[in-house]
C-alpha cells in the first residue's frame, strides 16, 4: 500500500483519510486505560517492588533471628565466645565456614530457613614426652542443622526433622527448650554414640553417630 504524505506531514491512505490511531475509542476518545499513570503495566511493577521489600524485611528478621540464636546458645552452654560458628548450608557457598550470619541461612521448597551452625569443643589433654608435660586441646566441631520460619508473629523452630517449637521473640527464656533438647541430644551423641553404631543403629540418633564421626572424636586413631 502506498501512502501520500499531506501538508501536515501526517500519512494518508489510498482513500485520503489518516491511518486510525489504535490507541482511540471508535468514537475518537482517547483510551484513559492506557494512561501512564494508571498503566496495568505500572501496577504489576508496584506489586513486584512490594514483594521484594516484604521478603527483605521477613528475611532480615530471620537474619536477626540467626544471630540471636548462636548468642544465646553460647550463653546457654557457657562456653568461649568463638564456640559457635555459623556455616552455610545451601546456596553457592554450601559447606563453607565461618560465614556471616546472613550467609549461613538458607531458604528451602520446605518453606523454612535451614541455618547452619557449628558448635567447637575443646578439652585439656595433658600428656608427657621426655619427661616433660605437654597440655594439647583436643577439638571436635559439631554440625548443627537448624530448620525455622517466621509466621505472622511466631518463629517455629524444627529440630531433626519432627521437633517443633513456637516462640515470640529469640530471648534466653524462649530459646531454652530448643538448647536443652540440643544439649540432650549432643550428649547422647557422645555417651551412646559408639554402643548404639555397634549395634547398627547409629542412624536413629538426632545426631547420628558413623564410624567417621568415632574416628574424628579419637583424633583420626
Amino acid at each position: 500500500m502506498i501512502r501520500r504524505a499531506r501538508r501536515d506531514g501526517r500519512l494518508l491512505t489510498p482513500g485520503g483519510s489518516p491511518p486510525t490511531n489504535p490507541w482511540t475509542e471508535p468514537d475518537g476518545r482517547e483510551d484513559t486505560d492506557v494512561s501512564p499513570a494508571t498503566t496495568r503495566y505500572l501496577e504489576l511493577c508496584s506489586k513486584f517492588e512490594d514483594a521484594r521489600e516484604r521478603y527483605r524485611d521477613y528475611r532480615s528478621d530471620c537474619v536477626f533471628f540467626a544471630s540471636q540464636f548462636a548468642r544465646q546458645l553460647t550463653e546457654y552452654l557457657g562456653g568461649p565466645r568463638d564456640m559457635v560458628t555459623f556455616e552455610a548450608v545451601g546456596g553457592a557457598r554450601a559447606g563453607d565456614g565461618p560465614v556471616k550470619p546472613e550467609e549461613a541461612i538458607h531458604l528451602d521448597e520446605d518453606t523454612y530457613y535451614h541455618l547452619g551452625l557449628r558448635l567447637r569443643l575443646t578439652f585439656d589433654q595433658v600428656t608427657e614426652r621426655d619427661g616433660k608435660k605437654i597440655v594439647e586441646k583436643p577439638a571436635d566441631d559439631i554440625p548443627l542443622h537448624i530448620r525455622f520460619k517466621k509466621l505472622e508473629k511466631l518463629y517455629v523452630v524444627n529440630l531433626f526433622g519432627h521437633e517443633d517449637f513456637e516462640l515470640a521473640e529469640p530471648s534466653s527464656s524462649a530459646l531454652q527448650p530448643v538448647f536443652d533438647e540440643l544439649y540432650t541430644s549432643v550428649g547422647r551423641h557422645y555417651d551412646d554414640g559408639l554402643r548404639l553404631f555397634l549395634d547398627k543403629r547409629g542412624q536413629n540418633l538426632h545426631l547420628p553417630f558413623t564410624a567417621a564421626r568415632q574416628a574424628h572424636i579419637a583424633g583420626g586413631a
